[in-house]
């Protein structure tokens, strides 16, 4: 099943590809001249302290848009994702990119790198529920953000 989603729900450091836009035509026009093409690469870069607007990188080209804008381009999730991002179905964990408390956490909801997880389905912008040897798991959307998996 593909995963896809808008280019505004990508956490930093996600890793996606374009799949279509619904920009009006003078700003899509500009994108695409600056390589925002479908079937292209983008790569979330950083968020503005408030979230808005955000930096992405296409081939070397680093562009910032507002949230208004980027909800109108749909991509997909490019492996490894962050939890936050995919769909449900069963993954595997490859890494965590939080730190020393976030670690601690992980450990005490028995989840780990290298472990098969099922997602389960979920709502937009609701906890993600996850099985993990047997256990149903809640992970918040902050939390699911840092935690990196493959499609097994």
């Amino acid at each position: 099943m593909v995963c896809i989603i808008t280019l505004n729900k990508c956490p930093e450091n996600t890793r996606c590809i374009i799949v279509e836009s619904d920009l009006p035509d003078a700003f899509r026009s500009r994108l695409m001249g600056l390589g925002w093409l479908p079937g292209r690469e983008i790569k979330v870069l950083r968020k503005a302290p408030f979230g808005d607007p955000t930096i992405y990188l296409v081939d070397s080209t680093e562009i910032s848009l507002r949230e208004d804008d980027s909800k109108f381009i749909k991509v997909e999730p490019v492996y490894p994702a962050p939890l936050s991002v995919v769909s449900e179905g069963k993954y595997v964990v490859l890494r965590f990119e939080g730190g020393r408390v976030f670690i601690q956490k992980m450990k005490s909801l028995e989840i780990k790198i290298g472990q098969e997880i099922t997602v389960l389905p979920h709502e937009e912008g609701c906890k993600i529920n996850v099985i993990a040897d047997g256990k149903n798991i809640l992970i918040g959307y902050g939390m699911a953000n840092k935690i990196f998996v493959e499609k097994k």
